[in-house]
């Protein structure tokens, strides 16, 4: 018996060195043949070299231009007000909104012009509100609401004026606190007025109102560039894998997979070194311009590169094994090409990848959990590999596994 569970674990071991080699040989072929199409890699090349160059100059002109003029007209000439405007035109808000002190009338002028997206007016006595625990408030007078940059600047106030109003009302209820407990007026004030300056003085005087963030700071504000850099590097590898493969159809009409399968060979061994070899290549080609890329924004982390590399293996598996099943199930070549648009743009503006999901409807957040491009385009922007993304992925290598097989039973190769 024991004779006998030997000789069945032997023989498995054969039939794996078996299938490595067969899988090895074909993959060693489809090496060959990527060589021998070296027009079509230098395309490749050339496409991503455009690319790089593309965010490298947006970069370099410090991306889109929401650079803004917003005029201010300030009444309150309080200290505790110079020294909060001074913090914030002069911290990284400056660097997207220039600001410009004038007086009411001359701000409404300019407002009117279009040389100004908003106006702020600052009443006088706007400090002597905090100070008898009454709410302040900025005057907003804008022309457009939908404009991005307004938006942000009505949020960024909305956010300022509520700090200032919540501590202010914080050191009210310690007020009442202190009324409770019998301290007379005098008291009152004195340990008011202390906490007040303490709060004041942290707020105002700070460094930042912003907080700094390490992805903004690697990337000095280029978050969206990264995303759309991630973006490109799919649709390249799309692009790249259609091309890999553009020999599949030709060999299927003069029967080169009929007669490997005749030698021997089984389509696990032919479809593996396909998809294997396809795989390594595209993940390699746009892995040297994600190298780049990290290196020109100087935020090369070797595990970070790796992590990247493995996951754009695991997504371009799942493309390369989808591009195979259309060049086996359509035969005609212009049909075929008319699909692979349709489908492939379908699945990249539903998946988040070109239009982010938060500007899409709540439909297509739902459908986008089950999409491999969103799937993959987290994961590439870092994002952990969750064990609902690694079921999703696992789930569509086994459907294509068999539509694959199903396909290749209905061409009749």
């Amino acid at each position: 018996m024991e004779s006998k569970n030997t000789l069945v674990i032997l023989m498995k071991k054969l039939n794996l060195k078996s299938e490595y080699n067969q899988t090895s040989m074909l993959a060693k072929m489809e090496i060959k043949r990527v060589t021998s199409q070296i027009s079509n890699v230098v395309l490749l090349v050339l496409l991503l070299i455009i690319f790089v160059n593309m965010f490298i100059f947006i970069y370099k002109d410090k991306g889109p231009k929401i650079h803004s003029n917003v005029a201010l007209a300030i009444e309150d000439n309080s200290v505790e007000v110079k020294t909060l405007l001074k913090n914030i035109t002069e911290n990284k808000l400056k660097e997207i909104i220039e600001f410009k002190e004038v007086s009411l009338k001359a701000g409404f002028d300019l407002l009117k012009e279009n040389e100004v997206i908003a106006l702020i007016h600052l009443k006088e006595g706007t400090t002597e509100l905090l100070n008898y625990g009454r709410p302040a408030a900025f005057d907003l007078y804008i022309n457009d609401h939908s404009d991005i940059k307004v938006k942000f600047l009505i949020n960024y106030l909305e956010s300022l004026v509520k700090v200032l109003n919540e501590g202010q009302n914080g050191s009210m209820i310690y007020w009442d606190i202190m009324k409770s407990k019998g301290l007379d007026f005098d008291e009152r004030l004195n340990n008011l007025n202390r906490i007040a300056l303490n709060y004041m003085a942290a707020f105002l005087t700070r460094g930042d109102v912003f907080e700094s963030t390490d992805d903004l700071d690697k990337f000095y504000g280029a978050a969206t560039l990264n995303y759309y850099f991630v973006t490109s590097l799919l649709i390249i590898s799309i692009i790249s894998t259609i091309l890999f493969h553009l020999d599949i159809n030709d060999d299927i009409r003069k029967g080169r997979i009929r007669r490997v399968l005749s030698s021997g060979y089984n389509l696990r061994n032919i479809y593996s070194a396909k998809i294997i070899t396809g795989s390594i290549f595209t993940s390699i080609l746009m892995g040297i311009f994600k190298g780049i890329f990290m290196i020109f924004f100087d935020v090369f982390v070797v595990t970070e590169f790796l992590r990247f590399i493995s996951c754009f293996f695991i997504i371009n598996i799942i493309i390369h094994m989808v591009v195979i099943v259309f060049y086996i199930l359509i035969d005609n070549d212009r049909i075929r090409d008319w699909l692979f648009i349709l489908f492939f743009t379908v699945l990249s503006f539903t998946s988040g990848i070109i239009i982010p999901l938060n500007s899409l409807g709540g439909l297509f957040k739902i459908l986008s959990k089950f999409n491999i491009l969103t799937i993959g385009h987290n994961l590439l922007l870092g994002y952990s590999l969750t064990l609902e993304r690694a079921f999703i992925t696992i789930i569509y290598f086994f459907i294509i596994t068999v539509t694959l097989r199903y396909v290749h039973k209905i061409r009749r190769v």
